[in-house]
């Protein structure tokens, strides 16, 4: 049993999946209802992720947000999705429940009303702090910087595994950009054989080098760990400990 989240931020959603994987629930259902928690918490936007996040060029809030399965074949994703709070329940929902594993942009929006989800105005989907932030882009041409991605991972007592990955993109993003989380290989992997990976940083440059896939065919020769080529905080539990611990993996040394 295992729960891994990315940057500091995650630490409340570790102990969410932590408390959930105790108490026998699937690890996909820990993933959602884990990520979700985030994705629709305003406090929480500025990271770059779901509710509060930073809007596109046009002022538009489109999120992307995947879930993976280790068993082969079970994957899904949105991406440019706007209106809907938790995207990863709609990820979710195209891997279970759709005939394809990616939908994008109108599409997404369909299908997730399609399934039920509640369509919001985008002045829904925006916090105080991501308008002002917007206002100033518009009159001052003023870029907020950060490419931060909430990515999960959780181990659970059936031996299951899945990682779950969610962002509101890069700020101010040309219209319709989608970045690497959502790509499996790239943003996220996982294989019940080996583990699982999650990736967060600069999505159009590692979009083009597959980090996620490589990480876990090579933890079929290893075990655990982490890389990042700056100082990058994250959260761990695992089996056999009572806490969440914080860790800061160092930037590789060439």
């Amino acid at each position: 049993m295992a729960a891994l989240g990315t940057w500091s931020f995650s630490l409340p959603a570790v102990e969410k999946m932590k408390s959930l994987i105790l108490k026998g629930q699937h690890s996909t259902d820990c993933i959602e209802e884990a990520i979700a928690g985030i994705e629709n918490d305003r406090e929480t936007g500025h990271y770059i992720v779901g509710r509060g996040g930073y809007p596109n060029r046009d002022g538009l809030i489109q999120c992307d947000a995947a879930v993976m399965e280790g068993t082969p074949g079970r994957f899904g994703a949105v991406a440019a999705l706007h209106g809907v709070g938790t995207p990863v329940a709609v990820a979710r929902r195209v891997m279970e429940r759709s005939a394809h594993s990616m939908l994008v942009g109108e599409g997404a929006v369909t299908f997730a009303q399609e399934q039920g989800f509640t369509l919001e105005d985008n002045e829904n989907m925006m916090s105080p702090e991501s308008s002002k932030a917007y206002q100033e882009f518009v009159e001052k041409n003023d870029r907020c910087r950060g490419h931060d991605t909430l990515g999960l991972i959780a181990l659970d007592l059936q031996g299951n595994i899945t990682v779950g990955v969610s962002t509101s993109g890069a700020p101010f993003k040309s219209p319709g950009r989608v970045g690497d989380s959502p790509l499996p290989g790239c943003g996220l992997y996982a294989d019940n054989t080996a583990g699982a990976a999650a990736a967060t940083g600069d999505g159009d440059k590692i979009m083009c080098f597959c980090p996620s896939f490589h990480v876990v065919q090579l933890m079929k020769q290893g075990d655990v760990g982490a890389a990042s080529s700056v100082e990058f905080p994250y959260a761990f539990w695992h089996q056999g400990s009572n806490t969440v611990e914080q860790n800061i993996q160092l930037p590789l040394q060439e």
